[in-house]
């Protein structure tokens, strides 16, 4: 029986400010874009192997929505 996707949540860490925060992706999701908490500085955050609780994370060349 198979188990429902989980959305998978994480810590990074901005590369433009250095600030740490919290993220989550939508189940099934490898990627996303979010804006830094702190300096609203577009980034794209990328989820590591299962299990691991930090993204990998780097400025989006495409603004976050919103």
């Amino acid at each position: 029986m198979a188990t429902p996707q989980q959305s998978q949540f994480g810590t990074y860490r901005c590369p433009v400010c250095g600030h740490r925060d919290g993220a989550e992706l939508a189940p099934g999701q490898g990627s996303g874009r979010i804006q830094c908490s702190y300096c609203a500085s577009a980034l794209e955050i990328s989820a590591r192997e299962p299990g691991a609780h930090g993204f990998l994370t780097q400025v989006a060349k495409v603004p976050a929505p919103g």
